[in-house]
């Protein structure tokens, strides 16, 4: 037979190395170069589960065929490179017991050679550490589990070394402190992000007192990473060493942000209801849903009803005894709402200790039964006897203003805050022949509106709603014979101390005889202006052909004269034509001719116009922009508004001698000024100036001859050309009109 053990120390008797090998508590074959098994202990029969007639002098791959693909490769590996393999936890499915079973080994394939360096064996070493690798997984994956069950919970872990100060911590708590998963972290630089004063008192303190109980636990506020304000909640445990040093200690930690902010909310509520009660000088009380009898009575409530809150308490039924004999019925029924709908309210009198009758309010609402309380009403009371009194007085006064008001022949309405029209007084149902609750409907009143003039009406009064700026319009009302009379409207809103509209007080005035003396005025001025057209051109005709006749006679007094004649006759014209303005801009037939123009050239021309008829002014003309300034405007308006602007500069300045034109561009717009040394004006006089036949006044009034409809109309020219037109003046020291064009089509 051969020698199984050619290696085997000198002196060492076979039998007794097959022995030990046979009692070693690890598994132990030997294969052959051909992978035929020659020898097994018991421990590794055992492992595989194998007899020992089954295995020796057979194939390994025969009688482990499935360990083929994972250990022929081994094998190679270990003759080729002659050294030993080592495998820890080697898996392998083996059938046991008829079963395919995931089993873990920790192999050594170890090469044994001859003395001549021939491969003759593979020892086996072999132990079986299922059992353990199930217990470590176990292990890990309950670790894992706690892991995603503090982490899913919001919940960060923490392990300390009291000794050395070494923290393991799991990666919610990086997200705590604001700090990346990979980052690692010192106990002390946790310890940094604490507030400064939170960690003197809250946290050492109860680091101090956990080394007596063992329990670690406080709520404290930390700034992050990320300069974030959060507060955090610790508990955590500490473990002693046998002589009792504290040597670690465990933990769990959690972001409590959210719920500090709602308990801060909550007590500032309280603070703030607190502080309004106060303010408002409201009582409170409790009232129980079922059997409706007050408690919990503070001490204002106390006081309302004439006890002292320090000395006397009072119970539900002291309280019902104060109720005024006439409310009780009032009381019962708001009672009964109150069982039906959760909320409470009534007002009473109430009788004092002391005969003294006061106005009270209460009011209270259902508070839902919560984590198992009973379900109550919480209430307010509240003494309204200034109030009651504050009302009786304005009914007082309303009823008196109302009867004025309906003894007034001018319609009078008012409005709320929104436009709609809630009061109309008695003349306007006397006007209109329609009942009081027609006109309140909504648009109701419109009925008696033209119709030509409704849709401009609501225009312009959704306007001054929308823009809280006062309403004036005039506009015709049929009467109850169904007949149209002119009235102007007008309205102005009461505004708050916030600048918020309270009521629209409006006044609608009958105009119509004024608006036919209006009428008469105007036929009556056409009709002048088209009679006096033909003789004054007939005589300015004459005045012509006498100045070319005699124009260069040595009779002065005859050649002016016939200058004189032929100003008079044109200043004549220029009233007319003013005249004739004003009807058109009444009846908004003013006509406009726009096209684009050179308003440097206008500006140069009217000058020199007004310089050959007025020598007594120089007029001075400066142009403030690069380039000639073009408009789109009625040239011969803008000529007029200009010729206006420069004889009134003359004509109020008898003094100085001189006027200053300045033609610039600022924004968008073209902009001419006209400057005067004259006797300028008040600031009161400012606002009037643009107002149809409003003259300056003054000492030398008579000086300043004419209509005072000049400014009139050029201030209407100006609003059709989107245009603007404006006066600086101080008394004595002159003034300055400026108007503008838009530069863009308009």
């Amino acid at each position: 037979m051969k020698d199984k053990f050619p290696n085997i120390p000198y002196g060492l008797k076979e039998y007794v190395l097959e022995n030990v090998l046979q009692k070693t508590p690890f598994g132990f074959s030997l294969v052959n170069e051909d992978y035929i098994f020659e020898f097994a202990n018991d421990e590794w029969l055992n492992i595989v589960q194998k007899k020992r007639a089954d295995i020796l002098g057979k194939k390994m791959f025969d009688v482990f065929p499935e360990t083929k693909d994972q250990l022929l490769s081994i094998f190679d590996d270990v003759k080729i490179n002659k050294q030993p393999f080592y495998s820890p936890e080697q898996s392998f499915k083996l059938k046991r017991a008829g079963v395919l079973q995931d089993v873990f080994f920790n192999f050594v394939y170890q090469p044994i050679y001859s003395d001549s360096g021939d491969l003759q064996y593979f020892a086996i070493v072999v132990i079986e550490v299922t059992d353990l690798v199930s217990i470590r997984n176990k292990i890990k994956n309950e670790e894992e589990r706690l892991r995603l069950a503090t982490e899913s919970s919001h919940t960060a872990t923490w392990d300390l070394n009291l000794k050395n100060s070494k923290i393991i911590y799991s990666t919610y708590l990086s997200e705590i402190f604001e700090y990346d998963e990979a980052a690692e972290i010192t106990h002390q630089q946790l310890r940094n992000h604490v507030i400064e004063y939170d960690r003197v008192n809250i946290v050492e303190k109860a680091f101090e007192q956990a080394l007596i109980t063992g329990k670690y636990q406080y709520e404290a506020r930390i700034i992050g990473k990320k300069g974030n304000l959060k507060w955090v909640s610790t508990n955590g445990k500490i473990f002693f060493d046998q002589d009792g040093t504290p040597s670690r200690m465990l933990g769990v930690m959690q972001d409590i942000t959210e719920r500090k902010k709602n308990e801060i909310l909550l007590a500032e509520s309280h603070h703030q209801l607190n502080t309004a009660l106060d303010a408002t000088k409201l009582g409170r009380f409790d009232m129980d849903y079922e059997t409706q009898k007050k408690y919990n009575f503070s001490p204002r409530f106390l006081s309302i009803l004439g006890y002292d809150a320090e000395t006397e308490t009072i119970d539900s039924k002291k309280f019902e005894d104060h109720i005024h004999p006439k409310y009780l019925k009032v009381r019962t029924e708001a009672l009964k709402q109150a069982k039906e709908t959760g909320d409470l309210y009534y007002q009473t009198k109430i009788i004092l200790r002391n005969g003294e009758v006061k106005w009270i309010e209460i009011y209270g609402r259902l508070l839902e039964n919560y984590q198992g309380s009973k379900p109550y009403i919480s209430g307010t009371i509240r003494d309204i006897t200034e109030l009651k009194e504050f009302e009786k007085s304005i009914k007082e006064s309303e009823k008196k203003y109302r009867f004025l008001a309906d003894a007034i022949p001018q319609i009078i309405w008012i409005g709320e805050s929104d436009g709609q029209l809630t009061y109309f007084n008695q003349a306007t149902m006397d006007y209109s022949g329609k009942n009081y609750n027609s006109f309140l409907e909504k648009g109701g009143w419109l009925d008696i509106v033209h119709p030509d003039e409704k849709e401009e009406n609501m225009r312009l009064w959704n306007e001054s709603v929308k823009n809280k700026m006062p309403f004036s319009y005039e506009h015709r009302f049929r009467n109850k014979n169904n007949e149209y009379r002119w009235f102007l409207s007008r309205a102005i809103p009461q505004l708050d101390e916030f600048g918020a509209v309270k009521k629209w007080v409006g006044t609608s005035t009958d105009i119509d005889e004024m608006k036919r003396l209006d009428q008469h005025k105007n036929d009556f001025i056409k009709i002048a202006n088209h009679e006096l057209k033909t003789p004054i051109t007939t005589i300015k005709g004459y005045v012509q052909l006498l100045k070319k006749m005699r124009g260069d006679s040595e009779d002065q007094f005859l050649v002016n004269s016939l200058n004189t004649i032929d100003n008079q006759i044109n200043k004549l014209n220029h009233l007319m034509g003013e005249l004739l303005d004003i009807s058109r801009i009444e009846s908004g037939q003013l006509p406009l001719h726009k096209d684009y123009f050179s308003l440097l050239k206008l500006v140069t021309e009217t000058i020199e116009d007004i310089k050959a008829a007025e020598q007594t002014h120089q007029i001075n003309f400066k142009l403030k922009h690069a380039s000639d300034i073009e408009v789109f405007a009625d040239k011969d308006r803008i000529t007029q508004v200009l010729n206006n602007l420069l004889t009134n500069a003359i004509k109020y300045s008898p003094t100085a001698n001189k006027v200053k034109v300045t033609l610039f561009v600022e924004g968008d717009c073209a902009v001419v000024s006209v400057q005067d040394f004259g006797i300028g004006m008040d600031s009161y006089e400012l606002n009037k100036i643009f107002d149809r036949f409003y003259r300056v006044s003054g000492k030398d009034e008579v000086t300043f001859p004419g209509f005072g409809i000049g400014l009139f109309i050029v201030k209407d020219i100006m609003d059709r050309h989107k245009g603007k037109i404006w006066v600086t003046s101080e008394k004595n020291e002159g003034s300055t009109f400026c108007f503008s064009l838009p530069l863009l089509e308009n």
